[in-house]
């Protein structure tokens, strides 16, 4: 017979201490660093991009204590992705530090902590970009903290730009240039009032530690929030007009910010089917598939080729961000007979946004979806699902209908196939709306199984659309189905 120990109960508090403390540290890392797809997936780049080499991808995180959505650009370079991996991976380690800090106070309001880092992408010579990420946190309070950082990526070379490929610098040209981002700051009203002038001085002074980024039409340089003024200032920027500091270019560089780079692919307008739309049995059994987070280069293809197999109908809700880069991929979604619903810009928990972010998050994304496929989305699906009454009343007057979900495939949590299939088939039934994701590599293994259990059971899979108004359903809503 073994020997059982007996601890005294002060050790055996301390070890259930530091094994809570252990247990909450190993999920908040788990859940941001176990998924090795949010370093940029270890492939080549897909060619459907409108931006050539250079591909995009939207990783969001839901937990009890935390959302999170990254917008991840990648090239199949790793030169060119470390440094920008690196620099998410710091903020996803500061805001973890954050959340563990602020445990008790978060769960104690109800409130959730949310990371959004989001990035806009201008082309600004022939493959060469220039990223600028907003990284937004907050973990309780009225505020959150935001922090700015831009990359400049020469994919002719597959290298970053340096300050130097871009500046003579000299000593009278690097004097000429912090004169003119004085001069910038002071003329900003909003910013002036507010500037520390020795910390501007000390920020201008380290040209190792200035963030800056190129446009076609000016040279921005960037200051995070309390770095050289107070933090009503929130961050600051300074924008140089190219023709103010064009002198002080590079040659080379400046010769290639000249030439004119080929025109977008147009969007094509409005397309009109020809096949005339299928009359609906009032009497059948139908169910709504939706789709959340794309285009994705590889996962929406794959999904798009499986429908069409079975004859299938689906709505996809897609993030504003992810249009942006593969509009080609949204217009055949279109084409193909399925329904684009609007999923926001970025991504964001709207609930910590005031009304205006609402409506900018909302008709950013909506401009960008109806220039790739010439017309507005009518659907909305807030992200996470998290509504409040600003967001409900900025749906209403933006006249879109807001649509939930009743089965949620957890798709997003378990990454496999036979899970997703088991978890839709056990809770559907008439008239649901199931939430799926086609950002996952493991959705689309998984719909071929999913869409004969379906049919098997006598389902037809149709457009939300479709399925509101057999069920009579009108209005803002939000609708989630049965």
């Amino acid at each position: 017979m073994k020997k059982r120990i007996k601890l005294p109960g002060w050790i055996v508090i301390i070890l259930l201490l530091v094994g809570v403390t252990f247990g909450m540290n190993q999920l908040l890392s788990q859940a941001f660093e176990g998924d090795s797809e949010i370093n940029g997936p270890e492939k080549e780049v897909e060619d459907s991009s409108i931006y050539p080499g250079l591909n995009i991808e939207t990783k969001t995180e839901e937990a009890d204590l935390y959302t999170s959505s990254i917008s991840l650009p990648y090239t199949d370079h790793e030169q060119v992705n470390k440094p920008i991996n690196e620099w998410v991976e710091a903020q996803k380690k500061e805001f973890t530090s954050e959340v563990q800090k602020s445990k008790r106070t978060l769960e104690e309001n109800g409130f959730r902590a949310h990371l959004n880092i989001q990035v806009e992408t201008e082309e600004i010579a022939e493959k060469l970009y220039t990223l600028e990420f907003e990284s937004y946190q907050i973990t309780g309070g009225a505020n959150g903290m935001t922090k700015t950082k831009s990359f400049v990526i020469d994919l002719n070379k597959d290298r970053h730009v340096q300050l130097e490929d871009v500046f003579r610098l000299n000593e009278e040209t690097i004097g000429n240039i912090q004169h003119l981002i004085r001069e910038s700051l002071s003329n900003n009203d909003e910013v002036s009032p507010y500037l520390f002038e020795d910390m501007v001085q000390d920020a201008l002074k380290n040209l190792d530690k200035w963030k800056w980024s190129i446009s076609r039409d000016h040279v921005i340089f960037y200051f995070d929030e309390y770095e050289i003024a107070a933090g009503a200032a929130g961050s600051v920027k300074a924008e140089i007009p190219m023709e103010e500091i064009k002198p002080y270019l590079q040659d080379d560089f400046a010769d290639r910010l000249d030439v004119t780079i080929p025109e977008k692919e147009k969007r094509k307008e409005e397309t009109e089917h020809s096949e005339e739309k299928a009359e609906l049995d009032p009497d059948g059994k139908y169910v709504a598939l939706t789709f959340d987070d794309g285009p994705h280069p590889d996962v929406t293809p794959r999904i798009l080729d499986t429908l069409d197999k079975h004859g299938a109908k689906a709505t996809f809700f897609m993030l504003g961000s992810q249009v942006e880069y593969y509009p080609s991929l949204a217009n055949r979604v279109e084409e193909e007979g399925h329904e684009i619903g609007n999923h926001t810009m970025n991504h964001q928990d709207l609930t910590v946004l005031g009304r205006e972010q609402i409506r900018e998050e909302m008709q950013e994304s909506s401009s960008i979806i109806e220039g790739a496929i010439g017309h507005a989305p009518t659907l909305l699906r807030p992200p996470y699902g998290a509504s409040n009454g600003d967001v409900e009343q900025v749906t209403s007057e933006l006249g879109q209908s807001m649509i939930m979900w009743s089965v949620d495939s957890l798709d997003w949590k378990s990454r496999d196939a036979q899970a997703v299939n088991e978890k839709v088939m056990s809770n559907v039934t008439e008239g649901s709306i199931v939430l799926l994701h086609d950002i996952h590599s493991s959705t689309a293994d998984a719909l071929p199984q999913l869409l004969d259990s379906l049919e098997e059971q006598g389902y037809q899979m149709v457009t939300v659309s479709q399925l509101l108004e057999l069920q009579g359903e009108q209005g803002v809503g939000p609708h989630h189905g049965n």
